[in-house]
């Protein structure tokens, strides 16, 4: 069960884009994770992107660690689309590191799209990011 003490007040006081990168770092950490491998999410040619998008930091990764990734998921549906649709890239990039991308990733995928109000399927993702 996730640290409700320090993490959740901390969370409270900040501002929206902090919510935005801890909620974001959340995700990619607990996606990585359910991987299991030694999956490196900086190695994720649209974590770049998102990075400097909305200026990530190790910081961000660290308080992520302390958060849920359900509570993340509320923060992430009100986030701009932009923001989205990079995370959606990234999290594909984490995937498509099988030849091919096992059906409960693609589930869990299209479940994480759906709970950000966000709603994408892998495939189409996955023609997008290739093009880009």
């Amino acid at each position: 069960m996730p640290n409700e003490g320090n993490g959740a007040a901390q969370i409270k006081s900040m501002n929206p884009q902090e919510k935005e990168r801890i909620a974001v770092c959340c995700v990619l950490l607990d996606i990585a994770e359910s991987i299991g491998e030694s999956v490196s999410i900086s190695d994720c040619p649209h974590y770049k992107q998102l990075k400097d998008k909305i200026l990530l930091t190790e910081q961000d990764f660290e308080m992520a660690r302390k958060e849920s990734v359900l509570s993340s998921l509320g923060v992430l549906k009100k986030v701009h689309y932009n923001t989205k649709m990079m995370l959606a890239m990234a999290v594909c990039d984490l995937y498509s590191e099988y030849m091919v991308v096992p059906f409960d990733y693609r589930v869990a995928f299209e479940t994480l799209m759906n709970a950000i109000d966000w709603p994408i399927s892998f495939s189409e993702i996955l023609a997008r990011s290739r093009t880009e």
